[in-house]
């Protein structure tokens, strides 16, 4: 219901703070987001067009204050593009949404799961020299969570 079609793509929110997010890439105020809190089973998905963006088996508390990722769903799900200082900037892939940033300084590869560890998309930003993973640092207000048992979207 709630939808409409902006440059082709449904969008799936009108939630000012949202917006401001994900079209301004404004960042939202450190450990404001309920994604920072409690146990997640299921998918994060961009809040501007749906697309699933990450899975909460590589969720993790990175200290933060932001819900934080070490890696994304798939090679299709996320784009980059480098920002002053170097950063770099994580939007979702499908309708350019800023969704965070990402950072070479996440969980050592050995503390999770080797299978998921194999499985990650080459096109995550990784050192391969590096001792750590990347560390999707994440705007709770640029997802929604679907979650995997239920077909039902968070608010």
């Amino acid at each position: 219901g709630n939808e409409e079609k902006q440059g082709g793509v449904k969008v799936k929110t009108r939630n000012p703070l949202r917006l401001l997010v994900l079209r301004l890439g404004l960042t939202e105020p450190k450990m404001t987001s309920p994604f920072n809190y409690g146990k997640y089973d299921g998918t994060f998905n961009c809040a501007y067009c749906g697309q699933e963006v990450f899975d909460s088996n590589a969720k993790y508390e990175s200290g933060s204050g932001w819900p934080s990722f070490w890696r994304s769903v798939n090679h299709d799900s996320i784009g980059y593009k480098t920002e002053f200082g170097n950063r770099l900037e994580c939007r979702c892939k499908r309708c350019e949404s800023h969704l965070g940033h990402v950072f070479l300084d996440g969980p050592k590869p050995e503390s999770v799961p080797k299978r998921l560890l194999d499985e990650s998309p080459e096109s995550d930003p990784r050192d391969r020299k590096s001792t750590y993973l990347p560390r999707f640092c994440i705007n709770g207000a640029s997802m929604t969570f679907n979650a995997r048992d239920e077909n039902k979207e968070s608010p």
